[in-house]
């Protein structure tokens, strides 16, 4: 079988090469394409914090740049810079003594929804509430980190950047309908473990307001 000159991962590595030889039209177009992609999936990880965004992914792209002779399409060249962008945050995070947050999933079972309202309001004063919402970040956090079957992956492309279904197919190399019943065993499992784990522990009720 003849390899595909004109599939997603082929083209990337034509970008790249364009690039790398000093193609400027080739980089605006890349550029114009990831830098509002890579913003959005560095932002959330930000608390929001649009100056230190804004930093990261440029930096994102100085590095991706010194290294990009290096990529080799083993995956999309997107993928292969939010993962240069994963790298800046984790140094960015350290140097700034900030800790890495996940994306807040909407779900429509109701004690998920009220842990996810809660987490997406605004600042409070309150000790308790604060705590809470420390507390349910890292729970979010660590649920998405561990679910199986490349359930966090899924989750994340759709809700952090953004992603259609038929580009979570492109990206798994399989069909729409295949990455759609993906999406959906993910949002399930998500939802399952945060509705079992706030029924088993009380602390994890969000504080009564008075």
């Amino acid at each position: 079988m003849s390899p595909d000159l004109t599939g997603p991962v082929h083209l990337d590595r034509a970008t790249a090469r364009k690039i790398l030889a000093g193609d400027e039209q080739a980089f605006r177009e890349l550029f114009d394409s990831f830098f509002p992609r890579l913003y959005r999936f560095a932002v959330v990880r930000l608390d929001g914090d649009q100056d230190a965004a804004q930093d990261v992914v440029q930096q994102t792209f100085c590095k991706g740049l010194e290294k990009l002779d290096s990529y080799r399409g083993e995956a999309a060249l997107y993928t292969w810079f939010c993962q240069v962008c994963r790298n800046v945050l984790v140094d960015y995070c350290r140097a700034n003594n900030r800790r890495r947050q996940r994306v807040v999933l909407f779900e429509d079972h109701a004690s998920v929804r009220a842990i996810m309202e809660n987490l997406a309001g605004p600042s409070t004063e309150r000790p308790d509430t604060a705590a809470w919402q420390r507390d349910m970040q890292r729970v979010v956090q660590a649920t998405i980190d561990v679910l199986p079957d490349r359930y966090g992956d899924v989750l994340e492309w759709k809700y952090v950047e953004g992603l259609s279904v038929k580009e979570i197919a492109a990206r798994l190399e399989t069909s729409a309908k295949a990455a759609e019943s993906l999406l959906t065993r993910a949002r399930v499992a998500f939802r399952d473990a945060i509705v079992d784990m706030v029924d088993a522990d009380d602390a994890l009720q969000p504080p009564l307001m008075s």
